[in-house]
């Protein structure tokens, strides 16, 4: 059975958060993951990660890691100097990863988030190529600390590089490692690619992370746009045990607001119990599918 999650940044209108805070509610609502970004919680004390990885513990909450580079991060960068800050800044988080008991790493990792090209591009090899020569640096830290970095597949408004499966696929050819996977998400899917199902039947085997959301970035819902029978039906397909987390944002407002791009209240003014309630409804929903 798959494990159903929800990203931190649904609940908050920042992205510091109280995390231990948020493992509870996690755990009130019914969901087995919270999905986090690293810099609020590398900002944070060791003694401080460790009460956060011990509450997770005891409620039987699992910690998944996702993360949008910032420009200075860039890992595709000509920059040597951005590319090494890029590297440097996955590592420092694998290791707290790795003192949390976290395995899972993804979102926007291979390149800048939110700085797509602001010129006609029509060849982009050099810059994928830059990229997988920082990714594979990466991949002997993950390798070491068994740790799976996912490859996110996502919009050509947030990026560049990986807009579809397909060119997902080349690049994790092009890196070579067994701890490379990808990362789909039903938001961007549904911009990019031609078919759900099709999509995820290419990824196939190398599928270690799901991300899901209605088209509007509402949590997924019965009533909804997205085709979540073909969706279901394609992950059941290719045999898929891993994570399925949901990652809505529907709250103006604030960071998370600002940096997710959201300019009117699609949560249609709902309270904080309406909005468990929503994504209580995606969970019943989504087990229900994949059951």
């Amino acid at each position: 059975m798959n494990k159903i999650g929800i990203h931190f940044g649904y609940f908050n209108t920042d992205w510091n958060t109280d995390f231990i805070r948020q493992i509870g509610q996690i755990k009130r609502i019914g969901l087995d993951i919270l999905e986090v970004a690293p810099a609020p919680l590398l900002a944070l004390t060791k003694k401080e990660r460790d009460a956060i990885a011990e509450t997770a513990k005891e409620n039987g909450i699992t910690l998944t890691f996702s993360v949008g580079l910032g420009a200075d991060q860039d890992l595709a960068s000509e920059d040597e100097n951005v590319r090494n800050r890029g590297i440097q800044f996955t590592l420092d988080t694998f290791k707290i990863m790795s003192e949390m008991g976290a395995n899972m790493y993804s979102g926007v990792d291979i390149g800048a988030w939110n700085q797509p090209f602001t010129t006609g591009v029509v060849d982009k090899s050099a810059v994928i190529q830059r990229s997988v020569n920082s990714v594979k640096e990466i991949m002997k830290a993950a390798g070491a600390l068994g740790i799976t970095f996912a490859v996110e597949v996502v919009n050509r408004y947030e990026s560049s590089l990986v807009n579809t499966a397909k060119e997902a696929m080349a690049y994790v050819d092009m890196v070579d490692s067994p701890n490379c996977k990808i990362l789909l998400d039903t938001y961007h899917m549904n911009i990019e690619e031609d078919s759900f199902a099709d999509a995820i039947r290419l990824v196939g085997g190398r599928l270690g992370h799901f991300h899901v959301g209605e088209s509007n970035r509402r949590p997924p819902a019965r009533n909804g746009r997205m085709p979540w029978d073909e969706i279901t039906g394609a992950l059941k397909e290719i045999h898929y045990q891993g994570a399925v987390v949901m990652e809505p944002f529907i709250k103006m407002g604030g960071e998370v607001g600002r940096d997710i791009k959201v300019w009117r209240d699609i949560s249609q003014d709902a309270s904080p119990e309406e909005m468990e309630q929503l994504v209580k409804n995606a969970a019943a929903m989504l087990r229900e599918k994949l059951g």
